[in-house]
């Protein structure tokens, strides 16, 4: 087991870390980043509320009563706490969400947002919770990411999110260090578990990362502080601080801390299609093979060559909605199908309509990372697959401006052209002492 001997200052060092973050003004390409995190989010829960395995959660939370404080997916509001579950589970449903170190902006600016839009904060405001989360949600993780072997057996993702979220959802508002302590060990006690050996078995859960209970349970801890409960002033600290609980045989907090020179959220990595980050590459490979044959063409076979860790995604049974994110033959058959990447992803007609496609499918284990697609016609073309740094995946995924179109293809349908212009317009270019309530309006309905 690898730990830092300086294991008895992360708390304190983390809180410190997220209060000078939240009272510094925000770099321009830390603020423009920001807000394109944002709208990626809003993009992702809006596109997920409307997804038949996403509305359990919804009929799930109509019988809790209380104040209409922030405005969920549904177009609807709610209070803060549920507004928070919806919409982190929403911008989740379809795997659509951005990545870094697991899933940063389901629970991050799902909590966030929720708590701002209660407490009449601004737009730059919430731009302070969400790079305060970012940074929080990286550093927890890699510090205690742990070794492949340990896991193979439990993987914590979405361990850390409570506390990331939780300090998010705080910094909107007020983030002193006193403050800021109080709600990180109260975090601790509303996290998830770890997940034992269960990451890719099928039928994956449709609530799968469980991030509405993190971004939730983030405006809980933040209320549990402000009503006065306390919870571990030192959470993350010693030999048996919060990373191993979390199932980790690992803790790196000084040297994650030191090599984090620039803010996390410059890092994260927005996704070219609804599918886990592990596929991404082999799909965007794919893809440019598909523009570089010639138009008429229809594909035979397509066989994806790849190392040990992509077996976790070869089988071929879909069971469910969310199994799809995870099945590499499936998701290249839609997408070789022509279908739009988005919620017609994980239509059941449209997956039976391309299956006879993904029996053609052949993902090998190799050294060499690679697509080759077999046309009709015989023809056989090739296209080598980058691997992707996990440590900083934005460019690997989307550009800044592609976030924005991904954003007017989703949404434009769910609230109509000029509504969903608003909103994108109100994220990325309105003045930052813009009311959430007012921002929020175009999501109403």
């Amino acid at each position: 087991m690898i730990t830092d001997r300086a294991t008895d200052q992360a708390t304190r060092q983390l809180i410190e870390r997220c209060r000078e973050s939240a009272n510094a003004p925000l770099p321009r390409e830390v603020r423009t980043r920001a807000r394109h995190c944002v709208l990626d989010h809003l993009a992702c829960s809006l596109t997920g509320a409307q997804l038949d395995h996403v509305q359990p959660n919804f009929l799930a939370m109509a019988p809790f009563g209380g104040t209409p404080e922030a405005t969920t997916a549904d177009g609807l509001l709610r209070p803060a706490f549920c507004a928070a579950y919806l919409n982190g589970e929403s911008a989740n449903a379809l795997d659509y969400d951005d990545t870094l170190a697991g899933h940063p902006g389901a629970p991050v600016v799902a909590a966030a947002l929720a708590a701002g839009e209660r407490a009449e904060a601004t737009l730059d405001d919430l731009l302070k919770g969400v790079v305060v989360g970012y940074e929080a949600h990286w550093l927890l993780g890699r510090a205690a990411r742990p070794s492949d072997s340990r896991a193979g057996k439990v993987r914590a993702v979405g361990v850390f999110d409570a506390i990331a979220a939780s300090l998010a959802a705080a910094a909107v508002t007020d983030a002193s260090a006193q403050r800021l302590g109080r709600v990180v060990g109260l975090a601790g006690t509303q996290s998830c578990v770890p997940y034992v050996a269960k990451w890719y078995e099928r039928p994956v859960p449709t609530v799968k990362n469980n991030l509405g209970w993190s971004a939730a349970s983030a405006v809980l801890a933040v209320d549990l502080a402000d009503s006065g409960a306390v919870g571990l002033p030192d959470v993350l600290d010693g030999p048996a601080g919060f990373w191993l609980m979390a199932g980790s045989d690992r803790w790196r907090w000084d040297e994650t801390l030191a090599e984090t020179v620039e803010p996390a959220i410059i890092r994260a990595g927005f996704k070219r299609f609804p599918a886990c980050w592990h596929v991404q590459q082999y799909l965007t490979a794919l893809e440019s093979v598909l523009r570089r044959a010639p138009e008429g063409r229809t594909v035979r076979h397509i066989r994806i060559d790849g190392p040990l860790d992509l077996q976790k995604f070869a089988e071929p049974r879909i069971d469910g909605p969310a199994d799809v994110a995870f099945g590499i033959r499936t998701l290249s058959a839609l997408l070789a199908g022509g279908v739009e990447p988005g919620p017609a992803w994980v239509r059941p007609d449209l997956i039976a309509s391309t299956s006879a496609l993904a029996r053609e499918v052949t993902v090998s284990r190799t050294r060499r990372r690679a697509v080759t697609v077999t046309f009709d016609d015989g023809q056989v073309q090739h296209g080598p697959v980058p691997k992707a740094d996990s440590a900083r995946p934005h460019p690997f995924g989307l550009t800044e401006s592609e976030v924005r179109a991904k954003f007017d293809r989703l949404v434009s349908p769910l609230l109509g052209a000029d509504p969903a212009r608003a909103l994108r317009e109100s994220v990325i270019d309105a003045d930052g002492s813009l009311k959430l309530s007012k921002l929020t309006e175009a999501m109403r309905r």
